[in-house]
């Protein structure tokens, strides 16, 4: 008991001056805690049973959204491969060899993933004007195509 003694006396004050550190740390971690419990709480609103029960109708609600949502997205997707979103554009002159009209005539294509949609060929000349359409189906019409909306077909794809 001596010896323990002897010990103890030795050593209180490293004892007591960890216990004491300790005290200093726990009291800044506790500060802590209800600095962010203020937080929580802001709304005035101190039980804690109605604001879990709040965030847990709140995380029902913003579940149900993003369902919505990727619902939403999933029809999207399926109807991308039907919208024209390949374009092809050839401008040219069809009067090339007699030096008049310049490059106003114009082949444009307009077709989707499937390569389905329409060639519309305008043909200028300084007294007429004449537009055509011509219906696309995997990258091929039942009509009769020039070369320029071959190449704009082409562009397209």
């Amino acid at each position: 008991m001596v010896i323990f003694l002897k010990y103890f006396n030795q050593y209180v004050f490293y004892f007591v001056a960890a216990l004491f550190i300790f005290d200093v740390l726990f009291a800044v971690w506790i500060f802590g805690v209800k600095k962010n419990l203020k937080k929580i709480f802001k709304s005035g609103n101190t039980d804690m049973e109605k604001v879990l029960l709040e965030l847990r109708r709140n995380e029902i609600a913003f579940e149900e959204a993003l369902k919505e949502i990727i619902k939403r997205v999933k029809d999207v997707e399926e109807e991308l491969p039907r919208d024209l979103r390949r374009v092809g554009l050839v401008r040219y002159n069809p009067f090339s060899g007699t030096g008049a009209g310049g490059d106003q005539s114009f082949a444009l294509a307009l077709l989707n993933e499937s390569n389905d949609g329409v060639v519309v060929s305008s043909l200028y000349g300084r007294e007429m004007n004449r537009v055509y359409a011509k219906l696309i189906k995997n990258g091929k019409s039942n009509y009769q195509l020039t070369g320029e909306e071959v190449q704009a077909i082409a562009e397209a794809k």
